[in-house]
């Protein structure tokens, strides 16, 4: 059995790994040596929480168990042979693979002058440098301007938390009309005046044609400048995807095709779990939950592969809680057209983050 990447979904098999081998699996684990959570990803970013509380050593977490870990990334696949190559030089056999490799920021259409004058919402290993960029321009001026193109969960969050720091100056650019267009009317309407109030300059319904290292060239002709821009528009499966041949071509963006069984629609012995799994019975929004939802799923699943009975299928829920971390110590929970913000709902963002982490972070 080989895992690729060590996102939600797998971190549940590492802990479980005992019940794999009891099944008959030897497990290969192909994953970088830590795993950031993206549930405090946004609060850890803007330095208005400490980096190591989403972090995983997942080199750590298996470090006794019966898994081999190769730490790094893959390179190549060949499907036909049943053989992954890594990043570093080394070919893995295996007979079952599953991917849970996370997602991307997505891009396609945005003239970037060039990709390192931006950071990204993913992969969150970049992410995590926006703090010590803030600082670098502090340490030189008075005042940081930020901008952040989208105005989905993860470019509020930014907003929010950068906005409570009296040094940043930001800018929230929208394609669409507005901000966050899953959310109820009324929520958007408060959060909307909670953003201003943080002195965050909101733009709505205009694109953003061209970024470059000072300024971003909008849809309207202007061309408001900044310090540093962040590419927080949204999540796409990473393009490796199609590079190894699992995603349907020209669509690498919707991820590893993949049935109620979590096994690829063409290939039974191919997995996907996560954000880069797109599920063909029904697509799914690319957060965290649906990620955790399917760690015990696949782990039943592969189980059930070897003893030969009948797969479990994913059932995803209907409704998801999710709840925005706003910084200032506010929330913003949302359950379908239910709603609160305030100081409890991001309590409860807190404790529900802490008791995921609980189970991956070794003392």
């Amino acid at each position: 059995m080989l895992l690729v990447g060590a996102g939600h979904a797998h971190l549940h098999l590492l802990v479980h790994v005992q019940a794999l081998a009891d099944a008959g699996y030897a497990v290969t684990l192909l994953a970088p040596a830590t795993f950031r959570y993206s549930g405090v990803a946004s609060a850890s970013a803007t330095g208005n929480m400490p980096t190591q509380v989403g972090l995983i050593d997942v080199a750590r977490l298996v470090q006794g168990s019966p898994i081999t870990h190769h730490v790094g990334v893959l390179g190549d696949l060949d499907l036909v042979a049943h053989r992954a190559y890594t990043g570093e030089g080394t070919w893995i056999d295996f007979d079952v693979v599953s991917f849970n490799i996370g997602s991307v920021a997505a891009s396609s259409g945005i003239d970037l002058a060039r990709e390192e004058d931006l950071l990204q919402i993913k992969p969150l290993e970049m992410l995590a440098h926006l703090r010590g960029r803030v600082d670098t321009v502090l340490a030189n001026q008075d005042r940081a301007r930020v901008t952040i193109v989208g105005a989905g969960p993860s470019g509020l969050e930014l907003a929010g938390n950068l906005g409570v720091q009296a040094a940043v100056e930001v800018t929230l650019i929208e394609a669409g009309p507005t901000i966050h267009s899953g959310l109820p009317p009324r929520a958007r309407e408060r959060l909307t005046r909670l953003l201003h109030r943080r002195g965050v300059h909101l733009l709505t319904g205009v694109g953003v044609m061209r970024i470059e290292a000072d300024q971003v060239r909008l849809s309207n002709g202007s061309t408001p400048g900044h310090d540093l821009i962040v590419l927080a528009t949204g999540l796409v499966s990473s393009p490796l995807t199609e590079e190894l041949g699992l995603a349907d071509p020209g669509q690498s963006h919707l991820g590893i095709p993949v049935r109620s069984t979590l096994q690829h629609r063409d290939h039974d012995d191919v997995y996907a779990v996560g954000d880069c799994a797109h599920f063909v019975p029904a697509p799914l929004a690319r957060i965290g939950v649906h990620g955790v939802r399917q760690g015990p799923v696949l782990l039943r699943a592969l189980i059930a592969r070897a003893a030969g009975d009948r797969p479990p299928e994913f059932e995803p829920q209907n409704l998801a809680l999710q709840v925005l971390d706003l910084g200032g110590g506010q929330g913003l929970a949302v359950r379908g057209s239910r709603w609160w913000l305030g100081r409890s709902a991001l309590w409860l963002k807190r404790w529900i983050d802490a008791r995921w982490l609980r189970q991956y972070q070794k003392a």
